[in-house]
Parts: structure tokens; sequence; C-alpha cells
């Protein structure tokens, strides 16, 4: 699992806080997803789980996003 911050400065994205957990078990998981699912006010029918464990790229990652139209391409170079 790899998250970070990221915040919009005079037009650029700056991203921080960068994290990196190697592994991760599932109970973990839940447990963070539903943190964030409290503190975002996000209902379980707005709740959407992707598995993008098949893609070896982030690259790869983000395309399938975008085809399922997933992902804000507007910072993405």
């Amino acid at each position: 699992m790899v998250s970070y911050n990221f915040k919009i400065v005079s037009g650029v994205p700056q991203k921080s806080s960068v994290t990196r957990v190697p592994e991760i078990s599932k109970e973990q998981l839940e447990d963070i997803v539903r943190n964030v699912r409290i503190k975002t006010n996000t209902g379980p029918d707005e709740f959407e789980e992707l598995d993008l464990s098949g893609f070896s790229t982030i690259d790869e990652q983000i395309e399938f996003l975008k085809r399922q139209d997933r992902v804000d391409t507007m910072y993405i170079m």
C-alpha cells in the first residue's frame, strides 16, 4: 500500500508525506478503509473497492482507472 498527500500551490500539485507499507493484512486494510469512510462521511453505497494488485506498474493502474472513469487526470502528466 502506498499513500501520499498533495496540495495545489499556484496551480502545481505538490506531493508530501509519501508512505509505503510493504505488507498489510486484510484486517489492517479494512480498519484503514473503515476509518477513512468515517472521517470522510462516505456511506457504504458510495464506496467502491477496486483490486489493482493484478497490475505490475502504477502506469498500468492509472490506465485501468482512466478506462473506468475513476481518476482525475487534471494533475497527471
